[in-house]
């Protein structure tokens, strides 16, 4: 069912406007997953928008070098998988190129990540190469700007600025740009120290927290990035995300943090959960994509952190979307 409906969308790019991405195969896999009938995934199908055809320069797929981070070199990136493909290459390079989509999470403000994680847990090779190709052609770091000696954990930071919130900036129209913005703030290099500050497991709990806090669209990618480099990770072998990843995401996490205002962290009220089956359910009928994906990964994480704080959110997302404040 997957192959059949996701092999239409090859035709075209992995983002539309100049920056936006292209949220139908995920949301297509993430119904499947949460267990969507036939039916239901062709109606979700019927109703795309916001698609772009995929523009191809045509250039020459024999070297990739300069690739990274091109924009324009997506369709490149797809020819020269599906030569791989043929050529039994493939494989040999995916390691690399796993490494290369999880060092720099916030790519495509996260969707490379996140398409892939979908895509590659989908198992339709061409929709995993239109996914890897969007991840490294909008390849991205995020600065690391902190020079303070100041040695605080990154929850003793983020309290510590409640007191003193760094003033941020207007926002952008792009996720990672506001995160990038917000980053290059004068007063953060003498605030900020540097290095990893937080395990990867701490910032997904942070991360949940400050979605509580704010709501708002670039707390949501913080969730679902977060469970898509952890997916792909544990799909691949490893136990965790690497230091670099969990470096970019803590970045990232920085970056909204101050965006939304320095906001206090309030806690996660628990009460009792439905079964998983009726979270599942509730969650496929979500109007909008962003609330089926994050209700997705809250249940995912659930499972993989073995947090049971993550299924309380997954179950008021799953019933009341992303936007509200039901449990804030």
């Amino acid at each position: 069912m997957l192959q059949e409906l996701l092999s239409p969308l090859l035709a075209y790019a992995g983002g539309y406007r100049q920056g936006l991405s292209n949220h139908l195969p995920m949301a297509l896999q993430a119904l499947a997953e949460l267990g969507a009938g036939e039916a239901e995934l062709r109606r979700h199908a019927a109703s795309c928008k916001h698609l772009e055809p995929l523009d191809d320069d045509g250039r020459d797929i024999a070297d990739t070098s300069g690739w990274l981070g091109d924009p324009a070199s997506e369709a490149a990136w797809r020819r020269r998988f599906a030569w791989e493909r043929e050529s039994d290459r493939w494989q040999r390079c995916w390691p690399q190129r796993l490494r290369l989509a999880l060092e720099a999470p916030a790519s495509a403000s996260f969707h490379g990540l996140i398409r892939l994680s979908y895509a590659v847990r989908g198992g339709v090779a061409g929709e995993i190469d239109a996914a890897l190709a969007y991840a490294l052609s909008h390849w991205r770091l995020l600065p690391m700007p902190g020079r303070s000696m100041v040695p605080l954990t990154l929850t003793e930071l983020l309290r510590d600025w409640q007191g003193r919130p760094i003033p941020p900036e207007a926002g952008e129209a792009r996720i990672v740009d506001d995160i990038e913005q917000a980053l290059a703030m004068p007063e953060l290099q003498c605030r900020l120290p540097p290095g990893l500050l937080a395990g990867a497991r701490e910032q997904r709990s942070l991360c949940r927290l400050l979605f509580l806090a704010a709501r708002d669209f670039k707390s949501v990618h913080l969730i679902t990035a977060w469970e898509a480099g952890l997916s792909l990770a544990r799909g691949n072998g490893l136990g965790e995300v690497p230091d670099c990843a969990a470096l970019q995401m803590q970045m990232a996490l920085v970056g909204v943090y101050i965006y939304d205002g320095c906001p206090a962290l309030p806690q996660l009220r628990r009460g009792p959960l439905p079964p998983l089956e009726e979270i599942r359910r509730l969650a496929r009928e979500q109007p909008d994509d962003h609330s089926i994906k994050l209700a997705l990964s809250c249940l995912r994480l659930a499972e993989m952190d073995g947090d049971a704080a993550w299924m309380v959110l997954a179950t008021e997302v799953a019933a009341h979307g992303w936007p509200e404040r039901a449990i804030a």
